[in-house]
């Protein structure tokens, strides 16, 4: 009996320092699920922006003497902050006969489109880390998030997704990709 007395209140003490370990233990298992979300979300981010750009390097392969007139369409609608204007030719239109310039100006428009609707935002310009001689290369990129993407009429500054040695930048949200 005086063993008893001398225990009076240990196993609410242990109760209680197993409801901390338990605590513990689920918060971790807390922030382990909300990276597992994070991580989910940019890689449907990531997938989603690979498609805009694969169905765009599609329509360029397939208007080969449109080529040239890309880099400058696409760039007109870098850096959207609402919905992309349509161009005067629709080239949806079976009986409309686009030009292959006509053709540049709807491609990029439906791929900006396609990207402001999902959050994203494209460009065109030469690609980085690749020297003029003997031929420049065109990349095509996308952004979303907090990264951002820019234009002129003849350039794009993609300095937030990659350096000029064409190496991405820490914690950007961009992807590139070769088009021709």
């Amino acid at each position: 009996m005086i063993i008893i007395k001398h225990q009076k209140g240990v196993g609410l003490m242990e109760v209680l320092v197993a409801l901390l370990l338990l605590a513990i233990g689920v918060l971790g298992y807390t922030v382990l699920q909300l990276r597992a979300v994070d991580a989910s979300s940019e890689a449907l981010s990531r997938s989603q922006g690979m498609l805009v750009l694969r169905g765009l390097a599609e329509n360029i392969r397939a208007n080969p003497d449109g080529q040239t007139s890309y880099p400058a369409a696409v760039r007109g609608y870098t850096s959207l902050t609402s919905a992309p204007t349509a161009p005067a030719a629709s080239c949806l239109n079976p009986s409309v006969k686009c030009t292959p310039q006509q053709m540049a100006i709807y491609d990029a428009y439906n791929t900006a489109q396609s990207a402001f609707d999902i959050g994203m935002h494209i460009t065109m310009t030469d690609c980085p880390g690749v020297s003029a001689a003997p031929v420049k290369r065109q990349c095509l990129f996308i952004a979303w998030g907090d990264t951002t993407l820019s234009a002129t009429t003849s350039t794009a500054d993609v300095s937030n997704c990659m350096s000029s040695a064409g190496i991405y930048t820490a914690n950007s949200k961009c992807l590139m990709m070769e088009a021709y």
